[in-house]
């Protein structure tokens, strides 16, 4: 940075010599639809729906992936974990994230493996899920929250596959 700092009062004086180029100024908007003859209004263009990544659709159909819809699904899948003392791993993920993308197939992999723990996925974006996220101090995703008895026994924050693996051995030895 110093460098160029040095060199840059050496450069001043060629700037100021180089002779000065005046562009027209122009009344009107020089955009080539203006010129355009109107006709009748067009409709916006219509962009395909966003598809939904990490699909949980599998051609043997044991996956043990549930999809959580809505906050209210969320509330009452995550009180029947408590409650009734079920192990559980609950996949806190968004569409836009790329580690969680990453993750997808990670994920599907390991439910596939442990289809007696179901695999909540839980869109971080749902509408009325932001303060429950807020509660259970989820700041970042990819997040695992791994339950056993109704409690929440580890926690994997990232994309890190050897702790989620692991954690996932440990909770299935745990049943």
């Amino acid at each position: 940075m110093a460098r160029r700092l040095c060199r840059l009062p050496r450069l001043l004086p060629l700037a100021a010599a180089a002779p000065q180029r005046r562009l027209p100024i122009l009344a009107a908007n020089p955009s080539p639809a203006a010129r355009l003859p109107r006709s009748s209004p067009t409709p916006p263009p219509s962009f395909p729906a966003f598809p939904r990544l990490f699909s949980t659709s599998s051609s043997a159909g044991d996956s043990s992936m549930v999809v959580v819809g809505s906050a209210d699904s969320f509330d009452a899948i995550h009180t029947k974990v408590q409650d009734e003392k079920l192990p559980a791993m609950f996949y806190y993920t968004a569409v836009w994230c790329g580690p969680c993308r990453m993750m997808a197939p990670v994920i599907e992999k390991l439910s596939k493996q442990y289809p007696k723990i179901p695999v909540y996925k839980v869109d971080i974006d749902l509408d009325g899920i932001g303060n429950k996220l807020g509660a259970l101090k989820i700041c970042s995703v990819p997040t695992f929250h791994l339950y056993h008895k109704g409690e929440k026994t580890s926690e994997v924050v990232g994309a890190d596959v050897n702790k989620l693996q692991s954690a996932m051995e440990s909770l299935h030895k745990q049943q």
